[in-house]
């Protein structure tokens, strides 16, 4: 590696450095709520599937309780 080189490196990681040390904590507030908005979009396509399905449990536990209607001459 030339003398060149080297220093085009030496350059461009202090570059990188300096990019991370600006934007890197704003980044990692970004990243940090995408995923904390992820998991509670998550968590509530969750908990209504849950309370879907309790309703239809519900639902099918009362029409086996209820008897057949009987039909009067």
């Amino acid at each position: 590696m030339t003398a060149d080189q080297l220093d085009t490196v030496i350059n461009a990681y202090m570059w990188v450095d300096a990019q991370a040390a600006v934007y890197g904590p704003g980044l990692a507030v970004a990243v940090g709520l995408w995923t904390v908005c992820r998991t509670v979009r998550a968590l509530r396509h969750a908990a209504h599937r849950v309370r879907l399905h309790l309703d239809l449990q519900h639902i099918e536990d009362h029409a086996n309780q209820t008897p057949a209607r009987e039909e009067k001459p």
